[in-house]
């Protein structure tokens, strides 16, 4: 626990400053501002250390890769649920605003796998991010998830549009496996 305990203030102490307003934005009861203010949360995580070539001081800890990357996911939702624990008292009343948090974890760990594994490749976080993001944007917004001659299945599993609450957490799963062992065997530093 104490590597955890180590490894927040780390996080906090570097980044608070540049992640605070996306923090501030994230207390808003509302899945849209989750979603952004978790989005630049992601760009501002372990991925930019990683890109900046500032992860041997992770390493100096001494914390090791598999702990950085389950250490990263573990912040970065408990920002998360900070945030939703917040601005719960002015969310309605209903079974929906537990949806939102899981939704917004969900895209939590699907963005976030998909920018570690990008980073752990040697590709920028900040431009694989936007990328996935258009993607999802554009492959989500076509078709409609009713079986006919439109039929698109990637509505079901988009992290962004999560049509499937249940397909899209395991769509997550499979992302952070992949990022997992990506993050772990590649460095990414290059």
């Amino acid at each position: 626990m104490k590597e955890f305990e180590a490894y927040m203030k780390k996080q906090l102490l570097e980044k608070f400053p540049s992640m605070v307003f996306f923090f501030v934005v994230m207390m808003i009861p509302n899945y849209g501002a989750k979603v952004f203010g978790t989005f630049f949360l992601i760009l501002f995580s372990v991925a930019s250390d990683v890109r900046q070539k500032r992860l041997d001081l992770l390493l100096y800890l001494p914390l090791t890769r598999k702990q950085i990357f389950w250490f990263e996911y573990a912040f970065l939702s408990l920002m998360l649920g900070i945030t939703f624990f917040v601005g719960l008292p002015f969310a309605e009343k209903n079974v929906g605003v537990w949806l939102t948090l899981l939704k917004s974890l969900i895209f939590l760990w699907a963005y976030l796998s998909i920018v570690l594994s990008a980073v752990s490749v040697g590709f920028d976080p900040f431009g694989a991010a936007f990328l996935f993001l258009l993607f999802d944007i554009v492959m989500g917004s076509i078709g409609s998830t009713r079986l006919s001659v439109s039929f698109n299945p990637y509505k079901f599993i988009s992290p962004l549009r999560q049509e499937s609450v249940l397909a899209s957490a395991a769509f997550a799963a499979v992302l952070t496996y992949a990022s997992y062992r990506l993050f772990t065997t590649r460095s990414g530093e290059r």
